[in-house]
């Protein structure tokens, strides 16, 4: 018998975990659990939390991370703490040898979301599709249907078990010798735990993409870190990174404008991904970060792109839906 539960079920946080564990994305920004309303420091946005699990006996099957909140213009937002809503699969309870979710837990998923919208009637809902396990989720379904815009992402996915040396080789030519570079130039921080200050937190601002208070949060748990390089004493470029001690996730790269005209990210993820082989990260996701999808001019003439790191590329949808459009 299936079953959907929200957040102020009693037993909602130990699915939750016991679904996280089995999510094959492994992103701890949508993993973690928080209070029902939040307030970020920056704004006074308030964030209300409608989380849902799909049940199936005491197994969670679907978990859907998403908040509402007003925006500036007093518009009913659906999203997730400033970022996207997004879903996660217990690959646990997928069917063999069909490789699929069961049709009544589908079913309930999609109704659940129907019934969010109907009582929420928001203006606007951002979702990001992962994609898990290759199948387009259930939700982008209903909102495709009520008139979302589709938008392909592409996230570049490292294997970080093999060996250093094959981690090494994986990379283009070009781009291990700028990595190259920034190992004999640049000083390379990592910043994370205890080390972490909030008042580090606000001289890097620029790459935080959303939700300052929970990477915050991941970094002083020691579940983020950041990367910092600088060269001949003077910080050129910040990096922001979360894990779960599994995939570690790159949130965004960033070089520090008007400083050296050389290209100082190589250096700086390469030293992210030997930090998150250390703590034993299977995976290094470049995601849909901005740095996945922007380019840095190198002096040789060869542009940034995650590719050049090796690994393989996955695609992922954000689905967005705006009512005034529609």
């Amino acid at each position: 018998m299936h079953a959907v539960i929200e957040t102020s079920d009693s037993d909602f946080v130990q699915y939750w975990d016991k679904l996280c564990a089995n999510d094959p994305v492994q992103n701890p920004i949508y993993m973690q659990q928080r209070s029902e309303s939040q307030t970020t420091n920056d704004s006074i946005t308030e964030f209300t939390d409608r989380s849902f699990l799909v049940m199936l006996a005491e197994e969670p099957v679907f978990g859907c991370s998403l908040t509402m909140h007003l925006d500036e213009q007093g518009r009913k937002c659906i999203g997730y703490f400033g970022r996207e809503a997004s879903s996660h699969v217990n690959q646990a309870t997928m069917q063999a040898p069909s490789n699929s979710f069961r049709p009544e837990a589908i079913r309930l998923l999609q109704e659940h979301i129907n019934q969010l919208i109907e009582e929420i009637q928001p203006d606007t809902i951002d979702y990001l599709d992962p994609v898990s396990c290759g199948v387009m989720s259930p939700i982008t379904q209903v909102l495709l249907e009520k008139g979302a815009i589709p938008v392909v992402q592409q996230a570049q996915i490292i294997d970080l078990s093999i060996s250093k040396r094959d981690l090494h080789r994986s990379m283009t030519k070009n781009c291990r010798g700028l990595v190259e570079w920034g190992r004999r130039n640049l000083e390379l921080e990592i910043v994370s735990g205890d080390c972490f200050d909030v008042s580090l937190g606000d001289q890097v601002e620029k790459i935080y993409a959303g939700d300052k208070i929970a990477y915050d949060a991941l970094i002083k748990k020691g579940n983020g870190f950041l990367v910092q390089g600088r060269y001949k004493g003077e910080l050129v470029s910040n990096g922001l990174f979360v894990h779960n001690n599994k995939t570690c996730h790159l949130i965004s790269a960033k070089k520090i404008s008007n400083s050296i005209d050389r290209p100082v990210l190589h250096a700086l993820i390469w030293e992210a991904m030997l930090q998150s082989r250390n703590m034993h990260c299977s995976q290094f996701d470049f995601g849909s970060s901005n740095i996945a999808s922007s380019r840095e001019p190198s002096s040789s003439g060869a542009d940034f792109s995650a590719t050049c790191f090796g690994g393989e590329s996955h695609a992922r949808l954000r689905v967005m839906l705006d009512r005034k459009l529609s």
